[in-house]
């Protein structure tokens, strides 16, 4: 009974400690997926779509339709606070008439909703994403998710002081990544068991 017991043991802190590899190799990956992401200046898309929330996303989106890239913008989970002026006073006055704005979503997965919803009915097959290099992963998951169909091409937005050495490990930026490859992992995990609940 004692050897069970040991066996039982050595068994279960081999389990925690897999599990506590397989974890951090997980957000190792997630990090160099995050950071990964890359756009041709030279693609074009049928819409653009920036989910609100982080610096300098919306900025983006609205030089990205200045300069052609896009026949339309949608600016997507505008807090309801937030006056349509307050939001087209920085965006260049000769584009706003292809600018949407949504006020209907206060998360990410609402953001995908609104996205579809917004699509329904026009000719767009294709979107450029612009969302914080963080949020990135989890965002294209969603709308993925919500409209398979669509190409979903990724502009993520980094914070100007960001580059690709080690020093953002020092900064608010990894900690943002932590807790969006838990909100990650969540969503796929909950994704994954739904499936076969309902197999």
């Amino acid at each position: 009974m004692k050897k069970v017991k040991k066996v039982a043991r050595h068994l279960f802190l081999y389990t925690i400690l897999l599990g506590l590899l397989g974890w951090a190799l997980g957000f190792c990956l997630f990090v160099l997926y995050a950071i990964s992401f890359k756009f041709t200046p030279d693609e074009r898309t049928d819409a653009i779509v920036v989910l609100t929330g982080g610096n300098d996303r919306i900025d983006t989106a609205a030089a990205l339709l200045k300069e052609n890239k896009a026949d339309s913008l949608l600016i997507s989970g505008v807090n309801k606070k937030v006056a349509p002026k307050e939001i087209l006073s920085i965006i260049d006055p000769t584009v706003h008439d292809k600018v949407t704005l949504g006020y209907l979503a206060d998360n990410t997965v609402q953001n995908a909703r609104e996205t579809a919803g917004w699509i329904r009915g026009k000719n767009v097959r294709s979107i450029l994403l612009v969302t914080s290099f963080y949020h990135m992963p989890r965002s294209r998951y969603e709308i993925h998710r919500h409209i398979p169909y669509l190409k979903v091409v990724p502009y993520p937005v980094f914070p100007k002081s960001f580059d690709n050495s080690v020093d953002w490990i020092y900064t608010r930026y990894a900690w943002l990544l932590f807790i969006e490859y838990h909100k990650y992992l969540f969503v796929h995990l909950k994704d994954y068991f739904l499936e076969r609940m309902f197999l």
